[in-house]
């Protein structure tokens, strides 16, 4: 009988150390907003192509009626692509979004009128190196919210004290696939861009310890 009580309250004060270590690391991490696309102006001068000059861009545009479905979304960017500026093109933000916490993941909600392409998000890492991060394969219609992890591909820890590093993220990569239909006019939206983050942790003169703030 000793015994069995013995094994309950070490089962309860296990279970209750564990439940305390979820909430502590849950409390860490925080949403925020990066872009809601409704104090950005944007324009074709935002887009940009390798190709030609003088080659068809597609219509970029702000639309109020054309939302993702989530809450409080108000404004969306737009991109439509005629069958003749279905060429690679990268869009970029009026001004970088820089981020100084640490990014566990971007959340993106994504609109595709089913065409056989492909879009990465292109950021410039702490050592100002530009790298382009997969989001998604258009091939689907409606919205999807596409979610992409930063802390396993990009290393965000600050190296030197008292310097705060950060993540800059300039745009978007549009590629169509080389077996798009040629007569296919591309639709795509962006919505809301939110990120999970964290406070940095300040590194001491032994890189392998970590500090707190």
């Amino acid at each position: 009988m000793i015994a069995f009580r013995n094994s309950i309250i070490l089962i309860l004060f296990l279970f209750s150390s564990f439940g305390t270590e979820i909430v502590a690391e849950s409390g860490i991490w925080r949403e925020i907003l990066l872009e809601n696309f409704e104090l950005s102006n944007f324009d074709a001068n935002n887009l940009r192509t390798k190709l030609e000059k003088g080659t068809k861009l597609p219509e970029i545009s702000l639309s109020s009626n054309f939302t993702a479905p989530i809450p409080g979304s108000k404004q969306a960017l737009v991109l439509r692509i005629p069958k003749e500026a279905n060429f690679p093109f990268s869009l970029y933000f009026p001004k970088p979004i820089e981020v100084n916490a640490f990014i566990k993941e971007i959340t993106i909600p994504i609109y595709s009128s089913r065409s056989s392409g492909n879009l990465t998000l292109i950021i410039e890492t702490q050592d100002a190196e530009v790298k382009q991060l997969n989001l998604t394969s258009l091939n689907f219609r409606g919205w999807n919210t596409i979610t992409v992890s930063i802390s396993k591909n990009f290393d965000q820890n600050d190296r030197v004290f008292l310097q705060k590093s950060s993540i800059r993220i300039l745009g978007f990569f549009y590629l169509p696939y080389e077996n798009n239909d040629p007569n296919q006019e591309v639709l795509i939206a962006i919505d809301d861009i939110t990120a999970i983050v964290r406070d940095k942790y300040r590194p001491l003169r032994n890189k392998e310890i970590l500090l707190e703030d």
